[in-house]
């Protein structure tokens, strides 16, 4: 039993945990799509830069020039422009790539230089169009006047920063206007690509590997021309202005070239796999749930720190294999599910203290592994008028009350652990289980708790009862429950001690699906009724019979009628049984008329029902549906002592009156309103209860009561019904006291329908007796 508990207890514990899983999951990935957490895996990306550097290839060039060459007002520079690519094609440059947009013209003699510089290069001679944003914020693909442009090929230039200064990614191919580009690093790598689709930029290259030049110094013959054969030059500005808002991890303000020579390096290079946030994410959460679910705390918190140590690892491997990998949102889910574990950690924490007086709560004791094994008596204990007395002392004196309560307490329970629950409940464990000893310990704790407690200044009388379960069980927190639960319904003056049920586990699973049962019974036909009879007293003539409801559960046996009534009138299906019951009754009403007994058919109705005039209708369908004749249907008011509004049950049962029903009230004598019914509803006929009949042989205080009634109803003109006859004597002293009407156990049981035939068959009592 305790390794059950202590496996649900764990069962428990992975449920929530994969909750939790879930939960961090699902918020993750949202904030994926939201791209909320992107900043986080672009820091990613500049620590994977820095780990795993790598030289260039060097076969790119970057060529510097702080002047403004494209300026149409200083037609020089384009000037020293063609100039340089005509040394350029002298020293056997492999390509060369101006990156310059020459939008408006200049000087046509200077335009015509360019165009033809560009021209008769030997090698591959490109000029760049960049895709920007104009005045208007739509995108726009610069051109070059046809007098530079002319013949010559061009490619695209496209990246988008961030605001960070950083491009993380770049197109392969810029589509726009109906034009098709290749984009500059595209074409420097000699990638041939047909879509547009994007891909990373590693920036692990070392940036002093990249061969980088003045212009102004090639121009004027300071630099060798010869460590350019064979290569890819880019001429592009490095000019200050133009450099601001340009950065590469490791350096700011670096010119826009600089960031394609990267693109085409990571192109030439192959490192251009990248492994997704989405997938990332999905790898994490199934790792965690793996995690989750493994029992022993030990390695199941060494698997989480292997998931945590993971999101580094990630990023240092993908750096050396030259990819890029995106962690940022699994971090992030990690981080959500180590705060849902944290909260619940510290929920747990505080649900286990009470945080006013510093004691262990009810739930320290629900979770203690010690009793669970140990199987003591759980006591509850409840402080009546607990909340009064704190709503009358000061604020601060509220703990000392508390412990007040608990040092007397623990004074007499041989220092147990006190656990404080709800309000005005206070738990503590015994070993000793025997009732009887339990109740004497209990029965002194109370005396010694009659005299006041000293509060502050104040003497603070103090009421105490107690539930208590002595179940042997090692689900704690159950037996905890059931304690508290019969805690609650003590009293200081009748029943100041109560045990709980000690049914088993299958027991009040059974009975907490009760309601359930209940309608499946009715549709089963295992709820049915049976009818007792009612005899004239003086000669034994049937005329009447009671329909009682049964049930006959194929599990359980026989069902006591009072527990599951009781059960309808709780959940609110009253009405549904009795419909039932109705039905059933008139049916069998007609069944009797058929066999040649016109045998008037009573039928219990819950007080309860008299709240509200729908019994009326269903009374009245019930008798039109069936064809039973009214003024043989006699309805038994139980429990009147439960009407609440005594004028609208008059009305109520005057409209059923006026159908022509009998109306009966049911265990007159018990209750404090009989007497008070019996005068303001309109009764017919009344049943003087069992608590008073059975005893009539032996004591004489309950024969007159009877007698009393049996005078009463004569001078209201009432029929007087003895119900409970248990035995010949009881039958004749009714007779000689002048009652009418009885039925109970020495006439017959409650027996099915058949057997009320051959009652009435009889002239006998004592044969329907004898077939029982």
């Amino acid at each position: 039993m305790v390794e059950q508990a202590s496996k649900s207890r764990n069962r428990a514990g992975r449920l929530e945990r994969v909750r939790h899983v879930a939960w961090a999951g699902g918020i993750a990935l949202v904030l994926l799509i939201l791209t909320i957490f992107q900043p986080i895996d672009q820091l990613g990306w500049t620590v994977q830069s820095r780990i795993a550097s790598e030289s260039a290839s060097g076969d790119i060039v970057f060529v510097g020039s702080d002047a403004d060459l494209s300026d149409p007002e200083q037609p020089r520079g384009r000037q020293q422009l063609a100039h340089l690519l005509e040394r350029l094609d002298e020293a056997g440059a492999a390509a060369v790539y101006v990156g310059y947009v020459f939008d408006r013209p200049s000087n046509p003699a200077t335009d015509s230089e360019l165009n033809a510089a560009l021209r008769n290069f030997s090698g591959e001679a490109y000029l760049v169009r960049d895709l920007e944003t104009n005045l208007n914020g739509q995108l726009e693909l610069t051109d070059n006047v046809p007098t530079i442009g002319d013949g010559v090929t061009q490619v695209a230039s496209r990246g988008w920063a961030n605001y960070f200064g950083y491009i993380w990614e770049m197109p392969y191919r810029v589509e726009h206007g109906g034009e098709d580009l290749p984009n500059l690093p595209t074409q420097i790598a000699g990638i041939e690509h047909d879509g547009s689709e994007n891909f990373p930029i590693n920036y692990a290259f070392e940036l002093e590997s990249i061969p980088t030049y003045r212009f102004s110094d090639l121009a004027q013959g300071k630099e060798s021309f010869t460590a350019l054969h064979g290569k890819t030059v880019v001429i592009g500005t490095s000019a200050r202005e133009a450099v601001q808002g340009r950065n590469i991890p490791g350096h700011i303000a670096v010119p826009p070239a600089m960031v394609s020579i990267y693109a085409a390096e990571t192109l030439k290079a192959g490192h251009t796999r990248y492994f997704g946030g989405l997938l990332a994410l999905i790898l994490a959460v199934g790792a965690l749930l793996l995690a989750a679910v493994i029992r022993p705390q030990g390695p199941r918190y060494a698997a989480y720190a292997a998931i945590i140590a993971a999101i580094p690892m990630a990023l240092i491997a993908s750096a050396h294999m030259g990819a890029r990998v995106s962690v940022a949102d699994a971090a992030v889910m990690l981080t959500i599910f180590g705060y849902y574990r944290m909260r619940t950690s510290w929920k747990q924490k505080l649900r286990l203290v009470d945080a006013e007086t510093g004691l262990p709560t009810f739930a320290a004791l629900e979770t203690d592994n010690e009793v669970a094994e140990l199987v003591p008596a759980v006591i509850v204990a409840k402080i009546h008028r607990f909340e009064e007395v704190r709503r009358t002392l000061p604020a601060e004196l509220h703990a000392d009350y508390t412990l007040a309560i608990t040092a007397r307490l623990r004074a007499a329970t041989q220092d147990a652990t006190i656990y404080l629950g709800q309000g005005h409940l206070i738990a503590w464990t015994m070993p000793e289980k025997d009732p009887a000893l339990l109740r004497e310990h209990l029965e002194g704790l109370r005396a010694l708790f009659s005299s006041p407690l000293i509060v502050g200044n104040e003497q603070v009388d103090v009421g105490i009862t107690f539930g208590i379960d002595i179940s042997p069980s090692p689900a704690v927190a159950r037996r905890l429950a059931a304690a508290v639960a019969v805690a609650e319904k003590t009293t200081e003056t009748f029943e100041p001690i109560a045990i709980a049920d000690t049914a088993s586990q299958e027991d009040l699973i059974w009975n907490i699906s009760l309601q359930a049962r209940i309608d499946a019974a009715l549709a089963n036909g295992e709820i049915y009724l049976a009818y007792q009879p009612k005899i004239m007293v003086q000669t034994g003539e049937i005329v009447g019979a009671e329909a009682l409801v049964r049930w006959n559960d194929p599990v359980k046996g026989h069902i006591p009628p009072d527990y599951f009534i009781r059960q309808c009138e709780t959940a609110g299906r009253m009405s549904q049984l009795t419909r039932f019951v109705l039905e059933e009754a008139c049916e069998a009403g007609n069944a009797f008329k058929a066999a040649g007994l016109n045998l008037p058919i009573a039928v219990n109705i819950s007080a309860t029902l008299l709240h509200e005039r729908s019994i009326v209708q269903m009374v009245s369908e019930v008798l039109a549906r069936s064809g039973f004749e009214p003024h043989h249907l006699t309805l038994e008011i139980t429990e009147t002592y439960r009407i609440s509004n005594l004028d609208l049950a008059a009305e109520i049962l005057g409209e059923l009156k006026a159908l022509g029903a009998k109306i009966s009230m049911d265990d007159f004598g018990v209750g404090a309103a009989s007497l008070e019914a019996l005068l303001r509803l309109p009764f017919c006929e009344l049943k003087i209860d069992r608590l008073f009949i059975a005893p009539m042989t032996h004591d004489p205080k309950a024969l007159g009561i009877v007698r009393s009634v049996l005078q009463m109803g004569k001078e209201l003109r009432i029929i007087v019904v003895a119900e409970g006859v248990e035995d010949a004597g009881t039958l004749t002293l009714l007779r000689d006291s002048g009652c009418q009407v009885a039925q109970g156990f020495a006439i017959s049981k409650p027996v099915t329908y058949d057997k009320i035939l051959q009652f009435h068959a009889s002239s006998e009592i004592q044969t329907l007796k004898n077939m029982v």
